[in-house]
Order: C-alpha cells, then structure tokens, then sequence
C-alpha cells in the first residue's frame, strides 16, 4: 500500500498518467470527428494485414502494373507506345496502356478544339455538296477523333470484358468530375465508409482549370469558404486562379494516401475546355475499371453511408434477375441523408416528362419511395446516371457510347432503354445509402457549357450540338418521324461521320425490343407523354 501511495506522489508517474488521459481524449475527438463517416486510421498490425492482402493481388493482377501515376497531373506514363501496342494488337491489356490510349485522344482533341477555336465560320462540303454549319464542324471532328483512337480499342475487346471479372466482392467506382470543390469529401466518404475499403478502386475523371492555358485564364473556380445556418457549404467564386486539385488533397491524407499509393485510385486528366458532357466522360471512366466484380457509377458530391459497399451488393443479389441487374436511384441531398442506420426508404425513378426544348426525349423524373417490408428491390423503368450500382458484366453487354459528345438530357433514356433491351433489368435499392449535393444556380458552381461556350465564342455552342447528337438516339430507337425529318440525305449513308455510326456496337441490345420497353414504360413517343407507372411507383414487380 505504501509502494502505491509513493508511486501515485511521483510527479514522472502523474505525468505519465496525464499524457495517457490526453492521449485518450485525442482518440475520443478523433473516432467521434470521423466514425460518421468511417475515417478512423488502421492499427499498424490492421495496416500490415492490408499490405499483405494488396501484395497477392499485386501478385494475380498484372494488368495493374506499371501503376497509372495518380500524380501529377498529366503524368508522363512510361514506355507508352510500347503499352499502347500491346494492349491494342497483343492482347495484354494494362490500366496505364489504356490511360495512355485516352490521353492520347484527348491530346488530339484539345488540338482539335483550339483550331476549331481559332477559325471562325467555318464549313465544309457534305457528300452531297452541302455546306455544314460551324457547329455540325466541331461535331464531325470530335467523331473523326473517336473513332481515329477510341474505337480501336472498342474494337479489340469486343465481345468480351478487356479484363477477367474478379470473383472477390471488388467494386469499381466511376467518379466524372468537373471543377469539383468536394471530389476529395466524397472519396473520403466513400473510402472512409466501406465495410472493405481494400475492395474499392476507383476511376476518377478530374476535368478542371489547371491554368495551363494562357489565352483561356481560369474563370470561377470554387472553393469552400464556410457553412450556412443549414449546414450547406459557402463558396467563394475566384477568377484568375486554377482549380484546386482534390486528388491531392485525398491523396495526401494520412488515412487515406495508402489506396492511392496502392493503385486503387485511377485518375484520368483533362482541361477545362475540352469538357464533353457526362456521357463522354463516364465513357472515359469506365475504360479505368480493372477486372472488379461490381461497377458503381457516382457523381463526384456525394456523402456515404456506413457499409454502403455491403448493403448494396446484398441488395443487388436480393434482387430476381441477378447477376443482370442496375439498383439506380435519385438520392436524397445532404440534409436529409442519415449516415447511420434507420436509413430513410429508398426513392423510386418511376416517372418521365417529355419536353421540346429537351428534343423531346424523355426526362427521368422521381415518383415513389420503396416499402419498409419490401424483402427484395422491385422493379423500375428507369436508370439515373448520378448513382447506379451492378455487376460487371454489364459493361459488356452495354458498352458505354463516346459518340455522344457534349450530351447531358438524354443521357439516362438512353442507358435505360439499352440496359433493358440488353436483358437487364432495373431496380430501386430499398434505402437510401447516399446523399447528393443538389445545386441551386445560385451556387454559381462551373458547368461545362460555359467553358465550352468561352472556348468557341458561342454562347449557345453545347445547345446547338445536343439538338444534332439527341439525332443519334433517335434513329437508336427508332423515333417517329426519324427516317422523314431527320436523318441526313440517303447520299450520307456511307459517311463514316455520320451521326447512327457505330450503333451496331453502341446501340440497342437483342434480348427485347425498344417496342416492348416503350410499352413497359409507358411512353408514347408519337404523342410524346409519359404514363402514370403505377406498377413502378408502387413497387409490384418484382
């Protein structure tokens, strides 16, 4: 009793004492900061078990390596034409043979653009003798480019994935990103939130203003200034500065360096100006997956909740038509996502609009919210490009489209109507596992048509170019009218930049007919109204 009563007078062993108590608070503050979402730093043994794991399939996955440098930006990828070689006529595809395929393209492209830029008024001669207008230029040049270095690699996989499907629960995550103040919140969220973060590999589409370009100085760049009373972030909007590149802010967090230090974050880069839409962009993005056995495509603001990865792959399972299945859905915004269980039912994508300022494809709109006692996902018609979730064998059997530049309404009726003819069907996941910056214009966050009217000089450009590229789904689906009003001289049958190129590869699957989805969806493309989808809002089949 005396030893202790001397031990606790010692003033070392009061100090001892008092860094251990600090000690312990720090790890209060930081599991309570940054449980919700899941970022609490590994254990050195947790750490040591993770390399080992990541060492084997460092070992079974030589397609990964050379590792496509996350950093810096428009990094230099060693032996690139020997990549390029072998992974278009070896068959030995490699991540960085194919990044360097796509930077290649877009390095064409930027050319392409500023030319295009520079000469103003431009036309050209049809097959028939016809002017083209400047914008119809623009368009058959980006086709040109596509098809000189995109569809090539189309080409050599076709039929087949380029990589195996890997049988380990993996999950690839699409990010497209443009100027994106909160990339690295939601890599962050989705790593940081994962039951098996050691799963999650991303292919991440970091479209900013680098400043690189002297004639086009970076306009509006965002950055997060402070919060409003609700919790929503103040941005402040800066000229003359380049954006911020969250990549290196993700990658230089000490919990989190270690997935790109892996390989698990790969990160394709592009100028401002050359933006295309999120049709393009995803199809870039998707070109970065590696063999995972899920392929999740994301909007780059998002928030996860805890174990998001396993819920949803349990939901895709759940579901009748698996391994052909899309959960998809319109998640709620920030304020009204909950990060931890209860998690609010999930939202349904049961109804569409048809607009003529749109082109008159249909629009998909929320309707419907799933049931607390739903023991499976039940069917929708629609998928929503912002979040869906599925195997990865869709990738093959729904190849994504790069001829539909500077695309963003029609995207969504366009994936749905190729996924469903394909044979896959689509589901609402029965709760909500992610949460959605919705922005008000008041924001004044950057969107692509403003850059790639500041490019062009011409306010309208992205407008313009939609009308004809929306052409494109038309003739897919067989719109009324299309052969009448629409397609272009029967003389342009044989033009390789013709606006239906490629739909045999990019188009419509076999297993059931765009008749028959139209008839599911109750859309009447000659009246152009969407029907009620009661069966869809109130989740009856299954």
């Amino acid at each position: 009793m005396r030893q202790v009563d001397s031990l606790l007078s010692n003033g070392i062993f009061q100090g001892l004492m008092g860094l251990s108590f600090l000690s312990f608070l720090v790890s209060v503050w930081i599991f309570c900061k940054f449980k919700s979402p899941d970022y609490l730093p590994i254990s050195s043994s947790e750490y040591s078990k993770w390399g080992q794991k990541m060492t084997t399939f460092e070992n079974n996955s030589p397609h990964l390596y050379p590792k496509l440098p996350h950093l810096p930006i428009f990094p230099e990828i060693q032996d690139e034409d020997v990549l390029i070689h072998q992974t278009l006529h070896k068959n030995q595809p490699t991540i960085a043979g194919i990044a360097a395929i796509l930077y290649r393209f877009l390095s064409a492209l930027h050319q392409s653009n500023h030319q295009l830029a520079t000469n103003k008024n431009q036309t050209t001669s049809s097959t028939n003798g016809d002017k083209r207008n400047e914008v119809e230029v623009i368009r058959r040049a980006y086709f040109r480019l596509a098809q000189e270095h995109l569809v090539p690699l189309d080409i050599a996989y076709q039929g087949r994935t380029i990589f195996d499907v890997r049988n380990d629960d993996s999950i690839f995550l699409s990010v497209a990103s443009f100027r994106e103040h909160l990339l690295a919140d939601t890599l962050m969220s989705a790593f940081g939130s994962a039951t098996h973060p050691e799963k999650l590999f991303l292919g991440v589409i970091v479209n900013n203003c680098f400043g690189l370009d002297s004639n086009i100085p970076c306009r509006g760049s965002p950055r997060v200034v402070g919060q409003d009373q609700n919790g929503r972030d103040i941005l402040e909007i800066e000229d003359g500065k380049p954006d911020i590149n969250h990549i290196g802010t993700f990658c230089g967090n000490i919990t989190f360096q270690k997935y790109c230090e892996q390989g698990q974050v790969r990160v394709l880069y592009i100028n401002e100006t050359d933006a295309l839409g999120p049709a393009v962009t995803r199809y870039y993005s998707s070109k970065l997956w590696g063999g995972e056995t899920y392929y999740c495509q994301i909007d780059s603001h998002l928030k996860f909740a805890n174990d998001w990865d396993q819920l949803y792959i349990q939901d895709l399972k759940l579901t009748r038509n698996f391994p052909n299945s899309v959960l998809s859905t319109y998640p709620p915004g920030f304020v009204n996502f909950r990060q931890t269980p209860p998690y609010t039912p999930g939202t349904r994508l049961c109804r569409c609009q048809i607009r003529a300022n749109e082109g008159f494809l249909p629009r998909v709109e929320m309707e419907g919210r799933c049931n607390e006692t739903d023991i499976r996902p039940t069917q929708m018609a629609f998928i929503g490009a912002g979040f869906f979730f599925t195997s990865a064998k869709f990738l093959l059997d729904v190849p994504f489209d790069p001829f539909l530049p500077w695309l963003f309404m029609g995207e969504e009726f366009a994936l749905s109507i190729r996924a469903w003819t394909s044979g896959w069907n689509i589901y609402a996941p029965r709760k909500n596992l992610i949460g959605h910056q919705y922005r008000p214009l008041k924001m004044h966050t950057p969107h692509y048509w403003t850059s790639v009217a500041r490019l062009f000089d011409k306010p309208h450009m992205v407008d313009q170019v939609t009308h004809s590229i929306r052409k494109r789904i038309k003739i897919m689906i067989g719109y009324p009218g299309i052969e009448k009003d629409e397609v272009p001289n029967k003389n342009d049958e044989d033009d390789p930049y013709r606006l239906s190129y490629g739909l045999d590869r990019y188009g419509l699957g076999t297993e059931r007919s765009a008749t028959d989805y139209l008839k599911f969806a109750e859309i009447d493309l000659e009246q152009k109204t969407c029907g009620p989808m009661k069966w869809c809002s109130e989740g009856q089949l299954e």
